[in-house]
């Protein structure tokens, strides 16, 4: 018993449980010359610029192992007696990396040494994972977009989507990139810095992005990882920065982007103004030599950016009600009946003028006038210049107590600015979403990670790592009493709602005025870990185990359903005819001009929601050399992820379906976890076998389960934590109230004491089942990986995965049935709720299949290069956690993912050109100072064209929460032009399909398209880095650069606007999803670089 209370106790203190491989792992076989195993020999690494040393004896089978090695760059040396001493040096070890290191010892004296001159070959023989490890020299020296960011080399790794750049400018500050990576969601990805977590809690966002200069090694893992990773579907991607040696080191860098430099964006009369400059240092080296180091960095970037702005709004001959060039007929809502049948259409679809609102006429006023005379698309052209100022640091100190003792301690800052001016001026507008303002994020990252070799063959590794972050965004008319000045009345009561309402307009760019509905937010995360880790190494047998306790606090003050300063949203079956399915945006506009809004309300402020949770993980895992040529990895992770808490009382709520109450957390005798059940049942095994064929063929296959955590932004954030005040019609064809009347005072609610609140508010509500269980996906791959001639490696995978109760939003209230409106809402009869009940979540099922290939060539003769080509399928029911299409008929929703892309082919390559002193040409005099010191690096993209969705007006179904899809009536293929050219059309409807082979659906009937039923146009890319190096001494040199992003210029469209009926139905209405900072258009940036 007392043995069983020691191991669940050096359990309780053990593990990485999200993927911590810090350190690397260096094994191999001793033998004799005769090829018969060695035992007791002496096995010694050297860290050639630590002088860091560790040795260990050959076990009884001839094997050794070293965990738990800092990275570096390493001697490894054997010696016993009556053999020769061999070594073989520069073996490089990186993060999560395993190298394989065997000798053949010769007979003779143990003075006599040989050195073993032939290079290991680039297999990976003794892991059964899938992904790839990018060097310092990498991170360094290609052309990587959004700020230098190491996420973009996520694009070189086979199965990976390309990474980028979502969220608001407020929120992601700091320039975070995602990828789907095996058919996965963006947040399925775990980012890990030093091997402590580096995620926002959901994992929408990386926390920290280290500076490039400051990296050392990027390791990204997909598929079958080892057991001590996990909370990861897609990949786990650690980054680790550099640290000091005995040498002093560093760097001062500088790089600049002006728009003299750059391309117009192919879809802009304009180019916008471009104002950048990346500038920063590194210094590191040894306080104590031999013994005690640092690394310290600083980076400043001071960011101008001009965004090119296409917008389609409405016309002068609009906004005066002559819809005349509506596509669609315009009918008068007072006539005919409530349901909307019987109506009578305006004549010549005009609104008279007496008719028109006087607010619409006074929001009509603050819309800039059309740049373009196209009535029925895009017809507004402008640009605002973002502002972005940055500052940040790392402080890093590793200190060797002795050679079993090693600490490291980290500290990391980062700071942005970030100044979005509206399109609009004061007025907001449609730029960006309307996110328009000033927000700030403070993220403080620090580390501690001490490692103890107990014996030769014991090692124990504690971490604690602490990460916080919070990001404050405000609207530019913060304070102001807008809504006011326009006629709307009861919106600006305090500052909390000061500014102009939101107006949405159906098949416009929204907002037309006012600001994002997510402004503005407070939000905040802090996120401690407390990790150990034990290595045993048993003969053949390595073993390690051990677990890793969290704790998670996430804050958010955000509304999103109608924001605190209110919201009104105009449809186009106001002004439309029930038994008429052809309505759109005219019909939209006309209810704006005639005061007839859909729907409208406000957000109410009660409680600050906080989330908190003590996640607990561990593992066993062992990597057994059954023998040369085999490796088997076996392991198993276990995940206790317990349901969250509020901080303060009453910090969520939960709707209970059944009785239509709310049921508020830690309010009289509702528990703080609102009553969720914990699993203690989720094991994740992992197995693994690698075989050597022979010295230059590895075959690997492996199967595992990861599981992956509650990704909920919200949680429970219902009523009364979050509350509005809405305002819904009876049916889609009347109006919910009018603009005129203002919005009525706020009615917050009071908590009984009892904690339950009976016959729920008419809202929308999550509702977290209280059998929550997190999902899980089954991850396997079968690989085969050759050394080619030439310093070259194959590596060709099937590669695949199947989720299982995979996170999906479900409501449980939408209309059910066709034609019957808010009658059709199961909730209606018995509750009187007309509005969405979403469960968050319910499990749906997804699958992956894929061949995945790399060609890849180490770097030797000045020239690397890595390929990875993707052949793949990836289906589910909904992308990134967000709920299904369809309800009456669920299946519907099945389809190829919104990510998904056939083919993708990224490609990298650095080629020291071959002139100058110690080249193979011109050697030597003018040539040699001329056409030495030259670098050329890129990186190269095409993608297949990914996921398109035709959707329709969901109005003409007359069923709640459902979305509707038009008829197709062409043959075969869809239409497309194959071309997107923005000038022959006079920039105004350049098309990718022919929109007239769609029509709208009868009304209450589904068309015939379903989800993701065609794919949108393809995407490529080259990045293209010019250097040349001057040696100005030895130990000091300068390097100048010119990169070029999208070197071709070639236009990156994105998928045209699938909705039908909209007036850019059909239409590109840009060419900016690229990586370049115009988003698209071709960057030229230069760059001086002084190393020492």
């Amino acid at each position: 018993m007392l043995q069983l209370r020691v191991f669940f106790l050096s359990m309780a203190l053990a593990a990485p449980s999200f993927g911590q491989a810090l350190n690397g792992t260096v094994l191999g076989t001793v033998s004799d010359s005769t090829g018969a195993v060695v035992q007791s020999a002496k096995v010694t690494v050297l860290e050639l610029n630590t002088n860091f040393t560790r040795a260990v004896q050959s076990a009884e089978a001839g094997t050794y192992t070293f965990s738990n090695l800092p990275t570096g760059i390493y001697s490894v040396s054997v010696e016993l007696a009556g053999f020769r001493k061999s070594v073989r040096d520069r073996v490089e070890v990186t993060i999560n990396s395993t190298t394989r290191v065997d000798f053949q010892l010769q007979p003779g004296q143990v003075t006599e040494q040989i050195d073993v001159t032939a290079e290991l070959p680039s297999l990976q023989t003794d892991r059964t994972d899938t992904g790839r490890t990018m060097d310092q020299r990498q991170v360094s020296e290609l052309p990587l977009t959004q700020n230098r960011n190491f996420q973009g080399l996520v694009n070189l790794v086979p199965g990976a989507a390309r990474a980028q750049r979502n969220h608001s400018e407020f929120f992601n500050s700091n320039d975070s990139m995602q990828s789907r990576v095996n058919g996965q969601s963006r947040m399925a990805n775990n980012v890990q810095f030093e091997g402590l977590d580096n995620n926002h809690r959901t994992g929408l966002l990386t926390v920290y992005i280290p500076p490039a200069e400051a990296i050392q090694t990027v390791d990204v893992t997909t598929s079958n990882y080892e057991a001590e990773m996990g909370r990861a579907g897609g990949a786990v991607m650690n980054v680790s920065i550099k640290s000091g040696a005995n040498d002093f080191h560093g760097s001062l860098y500088e790089f600049n982007r002006v728009s003299a430099l750059a391309a117009r964006r192919t879809d802009l009369l304009l180019k916008p103004p471009i104002t950048y400059n990346y500038l920063g240092a590194t210094f590191g080296g040894a306080i104590v030599k031999n013994k005690t180091f640092f690394f310290s960095d600083y980076l400043g970037i001071r960011d101008r950016l001009g965004k090119g702005q296409r917008f389609a709004i409405p016309t002068a001959a609009f906004r005066a009600g002559d819809l005349s060039q509506s596509p669609t007929t315009i009918y008068d809502p007072t006539t005919g009946n409530p349901d909307g049948t019987n109506r009578t259409p305006f004549s010549g679809n005009i609104v008279p003028a007496s008719r028109i609102s006087p607010i619409a006429a006074r929001i009509n006023s603050l819309i800039p006038n059309a740049t373009s005379s196209n009535a029925t698309g895009v017809n507004f052209e402008g640009s605002t210049v973002r502002a972005k100022d940055t500052d940040g640091f790392d402080a890093k100190v590793d200190h060797n107590f002795n050679e079993n003792n090693r600490v490291s301690i980290r500290y990391s800052y980062q700071k942005p600015t970030v100044t979005d001016p509206p399109q609009y001026g004061a007025q907001g507008g449609p730029a960006n979403g309307g996110f328009a303002g000033t927000g700030v994020t403070k993220t403080q990252s620090a580390g501690l990670n001490f490692t103890r070799v107990v014996s030769p063959t014991l090692i124990t590794e504690v971490r604690v790592g602490l990460m916080r972050y919070r990001n404050d965004a405000y609207a530019t008319d913060y304070g102001t009493k807008a809504s006011d000045a326009i006629g709307i009345r009861g919106v600006n009561i305090s500052d909390l709602t000061s500014g102009l309402t939101n107006i949405d307009v159906q098949g416009y760019s929204n907002p037309i005025v006012g600001y994002s509905l997510s402004l503005p937010w407070i939000r905040f995360e802090t996120n401690w870990n407390f990790i150990n880790n034990w290595t045993r190494t048993l003969g053949k047998h390595t073993v390690k185990f051990g677990a890793d306790l969290r704790f998670n606090r996430d804050g958010l003050l955000q509304t999103q359903v109608y924001s605190l300063r209110g919201q009104y949203r105009f449809r186009s079956g106001q002004t439309g005819r029930n038994g008429d399915p052809n309505q759109g945006f005219a019909n939209a506009y006309a209810a704006f001009l005639l005061d007839q809004p859909n729907d409208f309300g406000r957000d109410l402020l009660s409680a600050f929601p906080e989330y908190v949770q003590f996640p607990f993980f561990s593992y066993v895992q062992d990597k057994w050399q059954v023998s040369k040529k085999l490796t088997v990895d076996i392991g198993v992770r276990h995940e206790l992820y317990p349901p969250a808490t509020p901080r303060l009382k009453g910090g969520f709520s939960n709707y209970d379906i059944d009785t239509n109450s709310l049921i508020v957390a830690g309010v009289g005798n509702n528990p703080s976890n609102m009553g969720r059940k914990n699993y203690y049942t989720n094991f994740a095994p992992r197995f693994g076998i690698s075989y050597r064929f022979d010295e230059k063929t590895v075959i690997r296959t492996g199967y595992g389960i990861s599981y992956i955590p509650y990704a909920n932004n919200a949680y429970a954030y219902n009523f009364p934590v979050r509350q509005n005040n809405a305002f819904n019609p009876a049916n889609s064809f009347v109006a919910a109230g009018r603009m005129a009347d203002g919005l009525p005072a706020p009615l917050p609610f009071n908590v009984p004491a009892d904690g339950i609140i009976r016959n729920a508010p008419n809202q929308n509500y999550d509702v977290i089942p209280l059998d929550y269980r997190e999902g899980y996906i089954q991850s396997y791959n079968l690989a085969v990986q050759r050394a080619l001639p030439g310093k070259l490696t194959l590596d060709v995978a099937y590669v695949g995965n199947k989720g299982t109760r995979i996170p999906t939003l479900f409501n449980a209230n939408p209309g059910l049935i066709l034609g019957a409106g808010r009658d059709g809402r199961p909730l209606w009869p018995k509750f009187r709720r007309d509005t969405d009940t979403n469960f968050s979540f319910i499990g749906t099922s997804n699958s992956y299949n894929s061949l995945q290939i790399k060609f890849d060539r180490r770097f030797s003769g000045g020239f690397s290069m890595t390929t990875a080509y993707t052949w793949s399928k990836a289906i589910d029911i909904s992308n990134d956690n967000g709920g299904f299409a369809y309800y009456i008929n669920p299946k519907r929703s099945r389809a190829g993912a919104d990510f998904d892309r056939r083919h993708m082919f990224n490609q990298s390559y650095i080629w020291e050109m071959p002139f100058g002193k110690g080249k193979r040409l011109a050697t030597s005099g003018a040539a040699s100072q001329l056409l030495g010191g030259w670098q050329i690096s890129s990186l190269v993209t095409f993608m297949t064209g990914q996921s398109m969705n035709i959707s329709a007006p969901a109005a003409t179904l007359n069923a709640p929460g459902n979305g509707n899809n038009p008829n197709y009536t062409g043959a075969g293929a869809l239409p497309s032009t194959g071309t997107i050219n923005f000038r022959a059309t006079g920039r105004n409807q350049p098309t990718w399909f022919d929109p007239t082979v769609f029509t709208a659906p009868a009304a209450n009937t589904f068309g015939n398209v379903g989800r993701n039923a065609f794919h949108g146009p393809g995407f490529g890319n080259v990045d293209l880095s010019l250097f040349r190096r001057f040696a100005i001494t030895e130990r000091l040199k300068l390097e100048f650069r010119v990169e070029s992003y999208n070197f071709t210029n070639t236009p990156q469209y994105p998928n045209p606007d699938g909705g039908f009926g909209n007036a850019t139905f059909g239409q590109v209405t840009n060419a900016g999803i690229g990586s370049s900072a115009d988003g698209g258009s071709r960057q030229v940036q230069l760059g001086l670089r002084l190393m020492f």
